[in-house]
């Protein structure tokens, strides 16, 4: 498990964690901090976006095996 804190400064943004058995996210509007405790699967590969600029505000990651 994993402890993944998001402070959001800006409220056209947001941010959003998605992959195997996750899919979290911080609200467009709101401001301030957020923490989410996700179980990430080693060898998976997970994405993080921003909802409203999806096209280019976007990357992912592999867990390490």
């Amino acid at each position: 498990q994993y402890k993944l804190t998001v402070q959001d400064k800006s409220s056209i943004h947001n941010f959003r964690l998605v992959g195997p058995g996750v899919n979290v996210a911080t609200s467009v509007a709101a401001l301030g901090r957020k923490t989410f405790t996700v179980k990430l699967k080693a060898g998976k590969v997970y994405r993080f976006l921003c909802d409203p600029h999806l096209t280019t505000m976007k990357g992912s990651f592999r867990v390490p095996a």
